[in-house]
């Protein structure tokens, strides 16, 4: 996949509500996994599953680095999916070399993925939430996923009122709410 663009470069139509002067997400770079990238990524792994949440389901600890890229690029093309998988573009939020988070493209859905999950899913380091990193990460995301080819449709929980400001910040419109509390954007 060819490197990922900084903000000022996006032309696929999304727009935030934010205005104002520049902060340090617009500094942030949303790309794919880099050769020298694994120092950083097992940390921002350590510290999202510290916090109780699954990261990088595919990483398998004791991998060598490039077998790992090796499965990434394979996922974007679609090779060697588990049964019932769906093609993906794992994505990093690079801000001056400290990976403060990720997203992820799912390139087509399945029903269990209309449901719950969407064509992108995102999530900040916690040790730097509340900064705008979020809003940004998912901004770039819809971007790169419009380049895909991809209209993206995302879900949330209705009492994820974090994950919900991001959304709507980036231009989301609920579209349907289930009977158990998730949203559809």
């Amino acid at each position: 996949m060819a490197e990922m663009f900084p903000k000022s470069s996006c032309a696929c139509g999304v727009t935030t509500s934010t205005s104002g002067p520049m902060t340090k997400a617009d500094h942030l770079i949303v790309r794919t996994l880099r050769p020298h990238d694994e120092e950083a990524f097992l940390e921002l792994r350590a510290a999202i599953v510290n916090d109780g949440t699954a990261f990088a389901k595919d990483y398998q600890p004791g991998i060598a680095w490039p077998d790992y890229l090796l499965v990434q690029d394979n996922a974007r093309a679609g090779v060697g999916l588990a049964a019932g998988a769906v093609p993906y573009t794992f994505l990093v939020a690079d801000l001056g070399g400290v990976l403060v988070g990720s997203s992820d493209i799912r390139h087509r859905l399945t029903e269990k993925l209309t449901r719950w999950g969407g064509h992108i899913g995102y999530i900040v380091d916690p040790r730097h939430r509340q900064r705008g990193y979020g809003t940004e990460i998912l901004r770039q995301t819809l971007c790169l996923a419009v380049g895909l080819g991809i209209r993206p449709a995302l879900t949330c929980r209705a009492d994820n009122a974090g994950s919900r400001g991001v959304i709507h910040a980036c231009g989301g419109v609920v579209s349907a709410q289930t009977h158990d509390g998730i949203c559809s954007y």
